[in-house]
């Protein structure tokens, strides 16, 4: 399967998750609660499962990323469509062809996209390009996110936890 289907299919499940949780909580169902942390649970191994394979074939990924840019790098000039995909992937992260500005010298000119102040002509005046690319500038800040997110999964598991606890104590109380 494509990448972006993947992404799709991954996200409505998502969505599905919190609309259950949603609605266990909302009719302080057990089962629905149960279920609600047992699959957040599953997706948060699920995660886990693909952040570890991603660093372990990191460098697979790196060289297998760089020549599928490099490949579309390479058909800037050919259509108006990857070239203002291009100027403003570049404009937006900060960065410049796929490693560096070199990148751009089997196609001729720099785009004035990757100058620090991007206007008309500047490549060709040599003012400041962009020199490290977006990735290794906000690493950090990626990694940071990435793990407050993962924190707010497992405090979700724990608050779903508790809930079913709640609502299987209240039922035994009035039960019983």
């Amino acid at each position: 399967l494509a990448t972006p289907v993947i992404l799709l299919i991954f996200g409505s499940l998502c969505t599905l998750l919190g609309f259950l949780g949603c609605c266990g909580a909302i009719r302080e169902n057990y089962c629905l609660t149960v279920s609600f942390a047992v699959l957040l649970a599953l997706v948060i191994m699920l995660e886990t499962a693909a952040v570890i394979t991603a660093y372990a074939l990191h460098e697979d990924l790196r060289s297998g990323l760089s020549n599928q840019l490099q490949m579309g790098l390479s058909r800037y000039n050919r259509s108006g469509g990857v070239q203002m995909a291009w100027d403003q992937t570049q404009s937006i992260l900060s960065c410049c062809g796929v490693a560096n500005s070199s990148d751009w010298s089997a196609l001729g000119a720099v785009p004035d996209s990757c100058c620090v102040q991007a206007r008309s002509g500047c490549a060709r005046e040599l003012e400041p390009l962009h020199l490290s690319g977006w990735i290794l500038i906000n690493a950090a800040l990626v990694g940071g996110a990435s793990a407050v997110l993962a924190g707010l999964q497992v405090v979700g598991v724990c608050f779903a936890c508790c809930l079913s606890k709640s609502i299987l104590k209240d039922f035994h109380d009035f039960y019983y």
